[in-house]
């Protein structure tokens, strides 16, 4: 049985990993995943939070992407994450500006035209405030989810 499997994380600036890995967890809409050697042919999003990988000699090399996609295909796994960086170069979400976001996006309907990019925006401040906190995984989940649509 394979104890190792190739991983590749990949930005629009380019390959920021390559190589062997043991483990490598992350986040998706439904919580925290984790993916192994010989893990079944998988796809997912990826929402903003930390993605930790576990190299092939048992380090551990940490990231916090903003979102993006996952793919487990044949024992190979590819993360194309909109952008991704070490969580000691993360800057810190100031309560003031994560609390107008929030509001802002309380106040939209989901038809309105930028709700989207607004509840990204609020994921992603979310997550920086979650990261540099220490923080794994996603204190607050997305509560504009489970809001009912306007009649």
């Amino acid at each position: 049985m394979a104890t190792t499997f190739a991983f590749k994380l990949v930005t629009p600036t380019g390959v920021l990993f390559d190589g062997e890995v043991e483990q490598v967890t992350a986040v998706n809409p439904l919580g925290e995943f984790g993916v192994l050697a010989e893990h079944v042919n998988y796809i997912t999003s990826l929402i903003p939070g930390l993605m930790t990988i576990r190299t092939a000699d048992g380090q551990t090399v940490d990231y916090m992407v903003t979102g993006g996609l996952v793919e487990v295909k044949d024992g190979a796994m590819t993360a194309l994450a909109q952008s991704a960086e070490p969580p000691d170069q993360v800057t810190p979400t100031d309560d003031d500006t994560l609390r107008e976001a929030e509001e802002r996006l309380a106040s939209m309907s989901v038809f309105d035209a930028n709700y989207e990019d607004e509840k990204q925006a609020v994921m992603v401040l979310r997550a920086r405030r979650d990261v540099a906190e220490g923080r794994r995984v996603p204190a607050h989940r997305d509560r504009s989810d489970s809001r009912a649509a306007p009649s």
